[in-house]
C-alpha cells in the first residue's frame, strides 16, 4: 500500500471516496467547497496501484493558545473503502499527516472524532466540553426594553461594510479567547456555502462594533450559530435582540462552554442543557510549540518528558529555563522526581489549558515532588479553551 500526497489528476477519486464513506453526497455549493479545501489542504491518499482506497485532509487553519496564534492542522474526511479496512491504512495515513504537519509548521492539530479511543491511540485528546442549551419561551432571558443599535443582514442580502466589521471583530476576539480560531475569507465563504440561510445581527456602541450573532430561524426555533461579544453590555443587547422574536419562536438553541456558567444571570436559568465532547487536540511538535508558548510565570527551570509513539521526534526530555528558552537534555542528568513525564495526549490537554496540573498528574498516573508541582502550577494557565469550528 503506497501512501502519498494526492495529485490533482486524482481529485475525482477523492470525491468518490468521500461520497461513499459519509452519510450524504456533496452536490452543488457543498461539492465546490470540498473541491476548494481538497486543493488547498494537504490531501494524503493510500493507493492500491492506481486506485485511491483511503484518504485524509489536513486543512490549513489556526488556533489561539494562551494569547498566541498557532498554525493548526485540521484533520478531516478520514475514510477508507470497506474492503480495505483492518489493513492498517488509517494508521499509515495518520502517521504521514503528523510528518506533513510538522514539515508545514502546523505544530498543533484538531479533529472531530468518530471514536475518541481510536484517535486517542494516535495521540489526540479531548479538550473542550461543549454545552448545548435549549431555552423554552417561559425561560427566555429578560434584560429590559432598551433600544440598541443593531445592524442586521444575511448571506442572501449582504451588507458588505457591516460584514467586514463582523469579520474583523470575530478575529480580534479569537485572539483574546483561548482556543479561538481566526476566520479568513475562504472560511467565511465555506460557511456561506454550507449554511446559506444564515442571518447576522451586529451590536454597535456608537460606531464601534461590540458583538454579533449568526443565526437561523426554522420550525419556531431560533438557532444561534455564533455568539461573540466583547462584554456584558453587548451580551445583554444580543439577548434583547434574540428575545424580540418571542412572538415567532418557541425555543432558543445554541452552544457554549461548560466553563461559561451559562444562564447564571438569567431569571429562569433552569432549562435543558446537555454536554458533549466532540473535538480533540494534539501537539504535533512539542519543541517548536513550546518555543512560542506564553508561560504564565516561570520562577525556575522545568523539566518535561514526552511519551509519543507516533511522533518519535517528541520523545525527549525538554528543559524550560526561567526565561522560557527550550533545550533538550539527557534523562540521566535530572532526578526523576523533578521531571513531569506525560503521554502526548495528557500533555496536549494540559498545555492548551483544559487540564489543571493536579488533573494532569491524576490522569497521567504520575507523581512529582511538591516543589516541582508548584512550579508547574505557576507556569501554566488553567484556562479552559473553547472551539466551535467544524471541518
Amino acid at each position: 500500500m503506497k501512501i502519498q500526497l494526492v495529485p490533482a489528476t486524482d481529485y475525482e477519486q477523492v470525491h468518490q471516496l468521500r461520497d461513499y464513506s459519509f452519510p450524504s453526497k456533496y452536490e452543488g455549493t457543498r461539492r465546490d467547497d470540498f473541491q476548494y479545501w481538497m486543493e488547498n489542504s494537504t490531501t494524503i491518499g493510500a493507493y492500491d496501484h492506481q486506485k485511491l482506497v483511503g484518504q485524509l485532509l489536513v486543512l490549513p487553519l489556526n488556533m489561539t493558545v494562551q494569547g498566541v496564534s498557532y498554525e493548526m492542522g485540521g484533520i478531516g474526511f478520514v475514510s477508507t473503502y470497506p474492503e480495505y479496512r483492518n489493513q492498517g491504512i488509517t494508521k499509515k495515513l495518520m502517521i504521514r499527516s503528523l510528518e506533513e504537519m510538522r514539515k508545514n509548521h502546523q505544530y498543533i492539530s484538531v479533529l472531530a472524532p468518530f471514536s475518541v479511543s481510536f484517535y486517542r491511540h494516535f495521540g489526540w485528546e479531548l479538550f473542550f466540553d461543549k454545552l448545548h442549551y435549549s431555552i423554552p419561551a417561559e425561560s427566555f432571558p429578560q434584560y429590559g426594553n432598551r433600544i440598541d443599535k443593531m445592524k442586521r443582514f444575511s448571506f442572501e442580502w449582504i451588507d458588505e461594510a457591516t460584514f467586514l466589521e463582523v469579520q474583523q471583530f470575530h478575529n480580534e476576539q479569537a485572539l483574546r479567547n483561548n482556543g479561538g480560531m481566526q476566520r479568513d475569507a475562504s472560511w467565511w465563504k465555506r460557511i456561506a456555502r454550507r449554511e446559506p440561510d444564515c442571518h447576522f445581527a451586529a451590536y454597535f456602541d456608537g460606531e464601534t462594533i461590540l458583538g454579533y450573532i449568526r443565526y437561523k430561524i426554522k420550525n419556531l426555533t431560533f438557532t444561534i450559530q455564533d455568539f461573540v461579544t466583547k462584554d456584558m453590555q453587548a451580551e445583554q443587547a444580543m439577548w434583547r435582540f434574540i428575545t424580540s422574536h418571542k412572538s415567532s419562536v418557541h425555543t432558543i438553541e445554541g452552544d457554549t462552554s461548560t466553563a461559561s456558567h451559562f444562564g447564571f444571570y438569567f431569571e429562569q436559568p433552569q432549562f435543558k442543557k446537555e454536554v458533549s465532547q466532540d473535538v480533540m487536540v494534539r501537539i504535533v511538535d512539542v519543541f517548536a510549540f513550546l518555543k512560542k508558548y506564553s508561560w504564565s510565570k516561570l520562577n525556575d527551570s522545568l523539566y518535561l518528558y514526552i511519551q509519543d509513539t507516533f511522533a518519535p521526534w517528541n520523545e525527549k526530555l525538554f528543559h524550560i529555563n526561567k526565561n522560557g528558552e527550550i533545550g533538550i537534555m539527557e534523562e540521566s542528568l535530572i532526578d526523576k522526581k523533578h521531571i513531569l513525564s506525560l503521554p502526548i495526549t495528557i500533555f496536549s490537554a494540559m498545555i492548551v489549558g483544559y487540564l489543571s496540573i493536579r488533573e494532569t498528574l491524576l490522569f497521567a498516573k504520575h507523581s512529582i515532588d511538591e516543589e516541582t508541582e508548584e512550579k508547574w502550577k505557576s507556569a501554566i494557565n488553567f484556562d479552559p479553551p473553547t472551539f466551535y469550528e467544524y471541518f
